[in-house]
């Protein structure tokens, strides 16, 4: 003789309001996941960068830069310029808050990246000729699975990168 389990309603109720509470939150998780997962990628990029871990950094490139940039080249470039040129053994650096780009493009003919958080990193430096900020806007979208770093090479006023020229001061 088998005894069934009679629940009652007030209890079924309750248990169905902890399980959509559950799956609520659960959700609300996943949402809040990927931009933290997106911006974690960008502190490791800029910590490996800071403690000039280059080859670290270059990992975490997305395949388009890392193709723009073969490995040895980024390496030898970016030691070079801001150990070397800028005199400054590390830097600090700030991630300002960032936002969700649906679609996102590189370069104006480029391909399109989809589900792209963009994020804005001041980098502070020390050097040898003072003190100064570098302003770089950075873009992360997933690829296989891995948060990937990517930059914007397009110009915001249209114009070529050649008529940027210096302004002379009136005498």
């Amino acid at each position: 003789m088998r005894h069934r389990m009679k629940i009652k309603p007030k209890h079924l109720a309750v248990l169905c309001f902890l399980v959509m509470l559950l799956l609520c939150l659960f959700a609300l998780f996943l949402k809040n996941a990927s931009p933290n997962q997106a911006k974690r990628a960008v502190e490791h990029f800029y910590t490996f960068e800071q403690k000039g871990e280059f080859a670290s950094s270059w990992g975490l490139l997305h395949k388009d830069l890392q193709a723009r940039f073969p490995r040895k080249d980024y390496v030898t470039d970016r030691s070079h310029v801001f150990m070397s040129h800028f005199g400054a053994d590390t830097f600090q650096f700030k991630i300002e808050e960032g936002d969700k780009k649906h679609k996102w493009r590189a370069t104006p003919d480029g391909p399109t990246y989809k589900d792209v958080y963009s994020y804005t990193v001041k980098q502070n430096y020390d050097g040898k000729y003072g003190r100064f900020t570098f302003v770089q806007y950075v873009y992360v979208t997933k690829v296989e699975g891995e948060w990937r770093i990517l930059w914007d090479y397009q110009n915001q006023n249209g114009l070529p990168a050649s008529s940027f020229r210096s302004s002379k001061l009136n005498s």
